[in-house]
């Protein structure tokens, strides 16, 4: 189903909040920390948190047309980082050390980036899109 431009850059700014929530609100030298990392060390709350941020990524990719190659790839990033959380203490600080649902959404709105290209629109920043997608001033 074709989507409005608007609506694109809507869906687009809403899995970058989400992968920046999850993955990036501090940085500790290499490491971005997110509610991921810390809702993860809370036995049952990480899983439904991370399972959660990870079907509002994929239903919003769905709704922005993106390619289902890449929401595979982005849904089984997210889903083996939510089965890591549940091994107990190691699982936690390996997914602490994983990024994915950042990953994740940056595929995603990769993805969007390239349909609003197509579509002749604007980058989010004003400038406008290059070739492959890439903003340009």
């Amino acid at each position: 189903m074709p989507r409005a431009p608007r609506d694109l850059q809507a869906i687009r700014a809403s899995v970058q909040t989400v992968g920046r929530l999850s993955d990036g609100l501090l940085r500790v030298g290499p490491l971005r920390l997110g509610l991921d990392a810390v809702f993860s060390w809370i036995p049952g709350v990480g899983e439904v948190y991370s399972a959660a941020a990870g079907t509002f990524l994929i239903v919003q990719g769905v709704r922005a047309g993106v390619p289902l190659s890449t929401l595979m790839v982005a849904g089984a990033l997210m889903g083996g980082r939510t089965l890591i959380t549940a091994v107990p203490f190691a699982g936690p600080a390996a997914a602490d050390l994983l990024a994915l649902h950042g990953v994740s959404a940056r595929l995603i709105v990769k993805a969007i980036d390239r349909r609003m290209a197509g579509v002749g629109e604007a980058a989010p920043d004003g400038r406008s899109w290059g070739w492959r997608g890439a903003a340009t001033a």
